[in-house]
Parts: C-alpha cells; structure tokens; sequence
C-alpha cells in the first residue's frame, strides 16, 4: 500500500478555507487544544505527563514516548479520520431519519394531537442534548473516547431497532389512538442516551487524531465535520418519506438502524488507526467544587465586610476559590465561565431551530403541497436545510468572510453569531406573515413553496451561528474543560427545547401569535448577548498556553523555539500584569490566621498535581510570619522593576505571583 492509500483529501472546495475569523491568536490555542508531543508540555504536571504517556485503549497507536506517528501530512487529513467521518455520516442519517418523520408518526401512527406531538418531539430533543453531559463524563472520566462512542452507539442501535419493531403494525396495538406507547418511550429512549452520549465526543476525537505538522488542518476540521454532517441529513430527509410512504413507518426506522449498524462496523474497523487518550478523570467536580468555594467565600465578604479582607481576591469572585484549590485550576474555571455566559442566549436560538421539524410542519400539513400530478410529503421539505447547507457554506467562506477580511472589516466571531441570531428572528417573522395567509385562505391553497424563504433564512443564521460558535468555544477555553466547554453549547440546544415544551403546553394562541412570541423572546436575548459580547474579553494566546501548560515560544508548526524550552520573563510578566493570573500562595494577607495559612499551603505542598519543587517555589517566602509584608512587597517590585506597571489593587501579590510562575515553569521542564 502507497503512502497515498493513507491520506484522505479534503473535498476541493474546503482545500483553501482560510482559518476561522477568530484572531491569529485565538486560532492557535484552538489547534493546540488537541494532540501535541509531550516535551511542549513544559508547565504540566508530573502527574498529567504520566496520564498522557500511556493509553487505556488496547489497539491503535500508543504515546508511550514523544515520537507518535500521525497519519497523513500538512495537507491531507489523517487516515483515521475517513472511519470517524463514515460513521458520523452513518449515525446523523439514522438520527434524522427518525427525526424528520417523527412528528408524523406521532400523529398519524399514535394518535396523538399535534400540539401532543410538538410537545414529545421538543422532549425527545431535549432529552438528547441533556445527555450530553453524561457523554462528556464517562469520556472523560471513566471509559475515554473511542469506548464512549462505541458503547453508546450499541446502545443507539438497540433502541433504534425497538423502534422500528414497535412500528410494525400490530405489534402494540391496532389503530391510532391505541397503540400503547411502551416501544415509543424504549426506543426513544436509548436514541436520545445513545445520541446524547456520542456527540460531545466525536468531534473531540476527531481531532486527537492530528499531529503538531496538521494544525492547519484543524481550522478545516469543524467546516468538513459539519458538511458530513449535513451530507447524512440531506439524504435522510430525502429517503425516510419515502420510505414511508410507499412502505410504512416500520421501514422507514428499520433502514436507519441498519445503516447505524454499518456506521459501527467502520468506525471499529478504523481501531489500530486511531490515536487514543487515556481519561484523565473527569473535571465536572472540580469545576463544582471550585464554584462552590467561590460563592461561599463571597458570601462570607457580604455578610462580613469589615473583617473579610478582599485585596487578594478583589478580581472576581471566583478567585476567592484560590484559598483552597489550585489557583491555576481557578483560572481556568473563570475562563470555562465567560464562555459560558456568552452562550447565555443560545437556548432560544435552538428554541427557534428545532421548530423546523415540529411547527413548521405541521404548517406545511396545512399547504399546498402538489407540484404536477407529484404531492410531496412535508417532511421532504425538511431537506432543503440540509442541503442549503452543503451549497452556503463554502459560498459564506468565499463570497462573505474572505472578501471582508481583505477588506480589513471585523466580521467577529461574536458578531457572526450575534447577525446569526438576528437571521432567526426575521426567518420567525417570513414564517408568521406566512400563516396569517395561511390562516386567511381557503385549505390547502397557499403553495408549501412558500416555505423556502423562511427556510433559507434560517439556514443562514444556522451557519453563522453554530459552526462560528464551535470555533469560538473551542479557541477561548483551556485544554483541560474543553468536554465542559462542548457540553455547556449542547446543553443549549436542551434548554431551547424546553423553552418549546412550556411555551406550547402552556401558552394557548394560535399559531401565528405563537411565532410573534418566539421572535419577540429572540430579540430581547439578542439585545443580551449585544451586552455580554461587548464585554467580553477574549485570553491572549501566551495566557491560554500558560494555563493550558503550552510554551508559547512553539513554532508554528508545533516544534519548539531554539532558543529556549520555557516561558520567558517578558512574557510571564505581560501575563500576570495584562490578565491578572495569580497562581501562587506567596501573598497571603498578614491578618490571615495561622490556621488558614497552614491550610493554603498545605494545598500546594500536597497536590499531587504540583511538582515537589514547584509546590517550593510557589510558598509563602515568609518565615514564621515575621517579616514585613510591606517591605517584602516593595523589595520583589524593584527585583521585577514593575512597579509603576502592576495595578495598585494587585500590588501586594502580583510580583510574588510572577516570579513563582515562572518557577513553576521551569521547575516542572527539569522534571
């Protein structure tokens, strides 16, 4: 076998998609949030070195050293990645499938009402995204992410097949309206879990699959992710009414769950390929615990606020969590919730979306629907998103973003997705004015053709909004909470669609005050994240490396500098100065008792994530609390020479803080 056989090329027109309008900054921490040799490390801990040596997973490529061989080169994606895509294709084909017909079948095979029916297909979506978390937890805490997929794949297999069985007619009943709904609950109930559990993970693995040579290629990854994805919807929008009508129902989930089983096949067939990580325990306690500490912490400031001193925790309430948990750990948490609060808003974006599948076709059950002697089936219309999608997105890429950046005109990520919410709300109001006319003539006389408008728009603000936003959370989160990160934006989508169930189960109007109501909900949370983008303040890349524990004197093609193997003092001192990272015990106010002293140091000498000699060099330099805070401030401010740089409020720490990380840095390179 040649070394061409080895290689997948990227589909010709993704060959020269530029890197997402993210900042040259961003976009670096983005590529290195995925595989990268060991020896650029260089603030990581003992034990996280020791965790990534070795992999769990029998087969595949190992990391027990530095010199992994990754498939492909810098312009072919790696081989592995043609068996994760298959099965991505696979598994989003069974998903709508089912998806894309399950309104109908509620309806028309069940019984149910169509409000009924709105409210289970909202549900369901619910459910799948909910389990996301769980997905992102068993990743990475317990199985890793080659077993997650497979074993919650299995599970998605079986409750796809218990629905296809149970929409045999007979099987559970004769007739709509008594049928008992034992297999509705089964099978939608492994697809959600099943779903749920894949999808934090795919794209993850995805890109542990490519070497330090391939970061380029990562800013392709989401584009082409996201094009298999919609290749697999396309299709299945397509064939499932199809088969459905001319068969049955049966056939029409029977299908899918066989092309699922295949997708499973190729995506074991792909094993010895694939690079595996070891699950490193999952950081979801972590990130509570120090939440948790944070507001306790604050509470005691409120309720005290003549005794409680803030100096070194003034920044942000959660830095008041760095009293008993790893500051760097507290950083990273802080960053994990300005990206969260810019997702804030999203849940009514998706509230909006998924009503493409439940509202807007019962509309279309309403319309039209003949071209010539052909009556298409509703849901067929449901692939015009699909496939707007496989033609706009290379046409965003360059008739849009690249014709803008030559003209040097800021098309943010922040503003990409904030117009992509826009686009929703006007899609909302094509689809309202549509049913006032809808509502204002006879039965099944205004023509489904109609329908595409809304469609297009809303498939525009989808592009904007949801591959935009992949980049965003990925590019402004560190390394280690990425599962989080990736969670938090699929539990967005959850919450949308429960905002639907309590809208429709709890708001009686008619359908087009319903899509008032909707827009009108958009706009204001629009008018929010307006607020929150303004505000927010993306990391530097040299901050993001630092806390990630990357040296950010690497290369761009993802070897070291010669010059040097750890963070430079120049650097350190922007960091500290320009972002505020202490992550250090050195400045404990003097009032502190001897009590909380011992317990914040005793945080750093004993974490087993904290290298002996760091932990050293990270301790108070006071002895026996005898000398003089003041004088020790003012003596590191001259050693520094930062004096007249270092904010006043941050005087008393933000030397000791600098000096201990860059000997936090160059201790863990000596081990």
């Amino acid at each position: 076998m040649g070394a061409e056989d080895n290689k997948i090329t990227i589909p010709s027109f993704f060959d020269n998609i530029s890197e997402p309008d993210v900042g040259s900054k961003d976009i670096v921490s983005l590529k290195n949030t995925f595989q990268t040799p060991l020896s650029h490390y260089s603030a990581q801990s003992s034990s996280q070195r020791s965790d990534q040596s070795s992999l769990e997973e029998n087969g595949g490529v190992t990391e027990d050293t530095e010199d992994v061989e990754y498939g492909g080169d810098a312009t072919h994606f790696p081989s592995s990645i043609k068996f994760i895509l298959g099965n991505e294709i696979g598994e989003r084909y069974s998903f709508f499938s089912m998806k894309s017909i399950l309104n109908n079948y509620l309806i028309n095979f069940m019984g149910y009402q169509s409000k009924t029916a709105e409210s289970i297909g909202h549900g369901f979506n619910a459910s799948a995204y909910f389990f996301t978390l769980l997905g992102a937890y068993v990743a990475d805490g317990r199985l890793g992410k080659f077993k997650t997929i497979l074993y919650f794949s299995i599970l998605y297999c079986i409750g796809a097949a218990i629905f296809a069985i149970t929409a045999i007619p007979g099987v559970t009943g004769s007739g709509p309206g008594n049928r008992s709904p034992w297999g509705l609950i089964l099978g939608l109930s492994g697809i959600a879990i099943g779903t749920g559990g894949i999808k934090p993970v795919v794209s993850a693995f995805c890109g542990d699959q490519f070497g330090p040579h391939q970061k380029k290629l990562l800013a392709n990854l989401f584009q082409v992710f996201y094009w298999c994805v919609n290749v697999g919807a396309f299709f299945s929008s397509i064939l499932s009414p199809i088969l459905r009508t001319n068969v049955g129902y049966w056939c029409a989930f029977l299908v899918p769950a066989g092309i699922l089983l295949i997708s499973i096949v190729i995506f074991i067939g792909g094993n010895k390929n694939y690079i595996k990580r070891k699950p490193q325990g999952s950081i979801f306690s972590s990130l509570v615990k120090i939440i948790a500490v944070g507001v306790s912490e604050s509470t005691k400031k409120h309720l005290n606020p003549n005794t409680y001193n803030d100096t070194y925790y003034q920044d942000c309430w959660v830095d008041r969590a760095k009293l008993k948990h790893d500051p760097i750990k507290v950083d990273q948490v802080k960053m994990v919730l300005k990206v969260l609060l810019v997702f804030t808003p999203l849940p009514f974006f998706w509230a909006l979306y998924d009503q493409t599948g439940t509202r807007w076709t019962t509309q279309g059950n309403t319309m039209n629907r003949r071209i010539g002697s052909i009556t298409l089936d509703t849901e067929i219309i449901g692939a015009i998103n699909p496939l707007l999608i496989l033609i706009f997105v290379p046409i965003f890429e360059y008739a849009l973003y690249r014709p803008l950046q030559r003209k040097n005109i800021n098309f943010s990520p922040l503003r990409k997705m904030g117009t992509g919410m826009f686009l929703s709300v006007i899609a909302f109001l094509v689809a309202a004015a549509l049913q006032l006319v809808i509502d204002n003539s006879s039965p099944n006389s205004v023509h489904i053709a109609y329908q595409i408008p809304q469609n297009l728009i809303l498939t525009w603000g989808e592009i904007l909004l949801s591959i935009t936003g992949l980049e965003f959370a990925y590019a402004n989160s560190p390394r280690s909470m990425k599962s989080v990160v990736m969670a938090g934006w699929l539990l967005t989508v959850s919450i949308g669609n429960l905002f639907d169930v309590f809208v429709i189960s709890s708001i009686k109007a008619s359908e087009f005050v319903l899509y008032i109501i909707f827009a009108a909900v958009m706009f204001v949370f629009i008018c929010i994240f307006v607020i929150i983008a303004y505000k927010f303040k993306p990391l530097s890349e040299d901050l993001m490396n630092a806390l990630n524990g990357q040296n950010p004197n690497n290369n761009q093609d993802g070897t070291e500098s010669v010059e040097t193997s750890t963070v430079d003092t120049s650097t350190i001192d922007n960091l500290s100065i320009n972002d505020e990272v202490y992550s250090d015990t050195s400045s404990i106010p003097a009032h502190y008792s001897p009590k909380s002293k011992r317990q914040i140091e005793e945080n750093f000498t004993n974490d087993p994530d904290i290298p002996s000699s760091s932990a050293t060099s990270r301790r108070p330099t006071t002895d026996n609390n005898s000398v003089d805070l003041e004088k020790h401030e003012t003596d590191n401010s001259n050693s520094l020479n930062n004096s007249t740089k270092i904010r006043n409020r941050s005087l008393k720490n933000s030397n000791e803080s600098v000096i201990s990380l860059k000997n936090f840095f160059n201790d863990t390179e000596d081990k």
